[in-house]
């Protein structure tokens, strides 16, 4: 046997050091980690299954240690719900107070939800949208409204661009909540390891869909810049996905024809 500690030793000793280093960071680093470390694991087992005890081991803590910072597992999941919420309202305070169009607000808010909040957190975006009836009475009510508030923000915008004649009458509500479920529903199918569209190409999609419809012949009033998306290109993922299968179809064709020359 190799001299020094025992494996037993060497672990305590790694999970000792990590402690060690957690303590040393900032307050808000270690508490911005849990959320970090919980919300992994809460993806990817889901709520109910996920324990306290699989996040301290995440962090290389005790659970009692882990408890100085966390009271109940339904308190964590809060703290994924609140940071949710400021990457949420990150820019749109900023975007809805600024003196551009309803129009122009509109777009940049779409554009801000889908490439710099949904597609860059999947996994805090997978579990809010997936446990909100988990969390506590009281945590519960303050998430509901604050999701009031973020409609509320974009229903605004809406009714101000009716009343300057930019959009078409609607009901705000109604065209808040199409834009905003089409915006979120992109955390369930959007997968960044094998995804055909960049967030871009994404958000420059939606924002043509929702100005010019999808009836052919209806021309949608966008800025210059903004592509229709028949212009839109598939990356290179998408390219060899489809080339592979263009050149299965030449083979299938060609043994076919083989197959024929080959009869008498």
């Amino acid at each position: 046997q190799e001299c020094g500690a025992n494996p037993g030793e060497r672990k305590l000793g790694e999970m000792t050091q990590i402690q060690t280093n957690f303590k040393g960071l900032d307050r808000s680093i270690r508490m911005q980690k849990i959320v970090e470390a919980a919300t992994a694991i809460v993806h990817r087992k889901g709520f109910k299954a996920a324990t306290l005890d699989e996040v301290a081991q995440e962090l290389g803590l005790s659970k009692a240690a882990l408890y100085n910072y966390i009271p109940s597992k339904g308190k964590l999941l809060a703290l994924i719900y609140n940071q949710a919420f400021e990457k949420i309202f990150h820019r749109i305070y900023e975007i809805s107070a600024s003196k551009i169009s309803p129009e122009e607000k509109l777009r940049q808010i779409i554009r801000d939800h889908i490439c710099n909040i949904i597609t860059k957190n999947i996994a805090m975006f997978s579990v809010f949208f997936a446990e909100e009836n988990q969390l506590p009475g009281k945590d519960f009510q303050q998430i509901r409204e604050e999701k009031r508030k973020y409609t509320n923000l974009v229903m605004k915008i809406i009714e101000e661009g009716v009343e300057q004649g930019v959009f078409q009458p609607v009901d705000s509500r109604l065209q808040a909540y199409a834009i905003l479920g089409m915006c979120n529903w992109i955390y369930k199918w959007y997968k960044p390891e094998r995804e055909f569209f960049s967030p871009e190409q994404i958000a420059d999609h939606f924002i043509a869909l929702l100005q010019g419809g999808y009836l052919a012949g209806q021309q949608p009033q966008r800025r210059p810049d903004l592509p229709s998306p028949s212009t839109l290109q598939p990356t290179d993922a998408r390219l060899e996905k489809q080339t592979i299968m263009e050149l299965k179809l030449l083979s299938d064709q060609l043994s076919s024809l083989v197959q024929k020359m080959g009869k008498p």
